[in-house]
Parts: C-alpha cells; structure tokens; sequence
C-alpha cells in the first residue's frame, strides 16, 4: 500500500499544484523585492515568512483532505478495499506517505524561499536571518492543519467538504470560540498559538508572551492539540472503518 500511494502521489495533479503554489507563494515576496527596496531591512524576512505561514497552512488544508478523500471523489474506494481489504492498514498508508511528502514539501519551500530572500537582501546589501523557529512554527501549523483536514475527509468521506470545514473552523469557528471566557484557551486554536510562540521562541532567550493572562501552559497546550486532534482522527477512523462504501 506504501507504493501505491506514492505512485498515486506522482501520477496525480494535485500534489504538483499544491507544491507549485506554495513555492510559488514563497518566492512572490522575494521576486517584488528585486525591484522594490524597502528601508526597513527586516522586510525582506518578513515578507517571506508572512506569505509562507498563511499559504503552508492554506495548502496543506487542500493536501491533507485530498490523500483519502480523493479516492471517494473518484469513486476509487471499493477497487482499493478489493486490493487491500485491510481498512485500517489502508488508512495508516495514507497517513504516513501523506504526512512524509508534506513534510518534505514544506521543508523545500521553507528552505528555497529563504534562500531566495537571503540573496534578494543580498543584491541590496542587507542581510536576512534564517528564522528557522518561525518557519518551523507555521510548519508545525500546516501539518496540524492537514491532519484536521485528513480526519474531516474520512469522517465525511468528501475531500471538498474537509477543506472547506478545515478552513471555516480554522478562520471563523475557532476564533468565535476563543472569545468564550474559560473556555475559550481550551479550543485548537488558542492551544495552537501557544504552541507556536513557544517554538517561535526557540531562537531567543524568552518567547514574547501572548496577550492576555489567562493562557495555557506550553504542556497543558501540547496536551490540548493532540487531544483535539485524537477526537477528529478518532471519529475519521471509526466512521472509516465501519461504514459501507
């Protein structure tokens, strides 16, 4: 089943024009500052990592709900379970090999797109840190995200509505709740932006802190993120598991 799923990888559209726009997002910033300079030196950085942060998480929305959830759309389902008609070790294939090409993606783009940031200040004499916190933050994001996309599309068993549910609870649902006193810390999100400021950290001596005083701990956030996520992969694994298709 690894095979199969790599080859579906190599032989489909979509991983191609999901990788090609993330690059392509990624390189945007740094192509407009070949013929712009800024005074502020620390833009060209910022450019970069602000366009990488929104269109990794983005894209990787559409990655995550295409793995499995393609093969309803194209009404494979039944011709994959008369192959291999273990569903859960159906499952867990696509969830590695998914999870592997996405990482690599990432990485690629994160290290091509500061590259190209790095010798666009170059050209214009400034210099450019290689945030890898940052980029590994808005990384960490992205796969979070592709996995809340993976569940909804198992759950759903439509590639389409995971990523629209995916995007709508990421930017509008999520939020909402957060404003909710005492609760509110509890929800993905809020968990999430926890955990990212603390990698963002990383690279310094002290994180800048969040607004507000009544956030998570990094362990209770930790512990928050993977207990929204084992809920949504749970309810994918079990609806995956015995419905019939």
């Amino acid at each position: 089943m690894i095979a199969a799923e790599f080859y579906k990888i190599k032989t489909q559209r979509t991983p191609y024009a999901v990788f090609g726009a993330m690059l392509a997002a990624s390189l945007a910033p740094s192509l407009v500052l070949v013929f712009y300079t800024p005074s502020a030196t620390d833009v060209y950085v910022q450019a970069f990592q602000l366009t990488y942060s929104v269109f990794a998480v983005l894209l990787a929305v559409v990655f995550g709900g295409w793995v499995l959830g393609t093969e309803y759309r194209q009404d494979t389902v039944k011709r994959m379970l008369t192959a291999e008609p273990r569903r859960m070790r159906n499952l867990w294939s696509k969830a590695a090999v998914g999870f592997a090409v996405l990482c690599s993606a990432l990485t690629t783009v994160a290290l091509v797109g500061w590259s190209a940031a790095w010798l666009v200040g170059q050209m214009n004499d400034v210099g450019v840190e290689f945030i890898w916190q940052d980029l590994l933050a808005a990384g960490v994001m992205a796969l979070v995200a592709a996995a809340m996309s993976f569940a909804l599309s198992a759950l759903t068993r439509s590639d389409a509505f995971a990523m629209v549910a995916t995007t709508g609870t990421l930017l509008i649902l999520d939020p909402l709740l957060s404003a909710i006193p005492r609760f509110g810390k509890y929800t993905l999100g809020s968990a999430m932006a926890v955990v990212s400021t603390e990698i963002e950290g990383l690279g310094s001596a002290v994180a800048d802190p969040l607004p507000g005083s009544a956030q998570l701990g990094l362990g209770a956030a930790a512990v928050t993120v993977a207990l929204w996520l084992a809920v949504l992969v749970g309810a994918g694994v079990a609806r995956f598991a015995r419905s019939d298709v």
